[in-house]
């Protein structure tokens, strides 16, 4: 078994435990894309259907509104990507995946792994359990972007995802947050003061 299929195994068995027999059967299926930075893995316009497992590195998620980028999502490791419109409806996706850095990813085609549940029904439970955590994940982002103001969505923002400021252009951070770059440069500074207070 190579590290990264031991990895997706690792993050596999958090939902449900496959035999050594199955694993080996699904990962017969598993193709690996090695990208580049800035190299697109979804094209618009495109039909897509993979699923993609982030081995290492990070994916964007976004569209395009005129000459503006949307982002509506990152990804990075022991983390699934997906084209979803596109994938379930097999219509041409209206979604950009991208890596940000070199991504080393693994995949899976729809068919493969629709003919993979019938021979390991557990696959299915474990994907049917990936596939609800991240709607939970969509819906509690969408509900937060309405509850919360900006600034208190950019602190949550730092607080839970520390290492993508480090890893992601600000540009890109401030249009999934719905702010302005300058208004994420600002709120950066303002975080900075509030840390450099804490710590008197």
């Amino acid at each position: 078994m190579t590290l990264s299929s031991s990895v997706l195994r690792d993050y596999l068995d958090q939902y449900h435990k496959l035999t050594d027999e199955e694993f080996a059967l699904f990962s017969s299926y598993l193709t690996m894309r090695n990208l580049h930075a800035r190299q697109q893995l979804v094209k618009e316009g495109e039909v897509e259907d993979g699923i993609y497992y982030v081995v290492k590195g990070i994916l964007r998620k976004y569209f395009r509104n005129g000459a503006q980028e949307i982002v509506t999502g990152f990804y990075k490791e022991n983390e699934l990507c997906h084209s979803a419109v596109s994938y379930y409806t097999g219509l041409p996706s209206n979604i950009i995946i991208e890596a940000i850095e070199p991504t080393l990813c693994l995949s899976i085609r729809r068919n493969d792994l629709e003919s993979l549940f019938i021979q390991i029904p557990a696959l299915e439970k474990i994907f049917r359990s990936i596939l609800a955590t991240l709607y939970v994940k969509k819906d509690i982002e969408q509900m937060n972007n309405l509850r919360y103001s900006k600034k208190e969505r950019f602190l949550q923002f730092c607080e839970q995802q520390p290492d993508l400021l480090q890893r992601v252009p600000q540009k890109q951070l401030a249009s999934f947050l719905e702010i302005t770059p300058e208004t994420f440069c600002r709120l950066k500074h303002v975080r900075y003061k509030m840390a450099k207070e804490a710590r008197k």
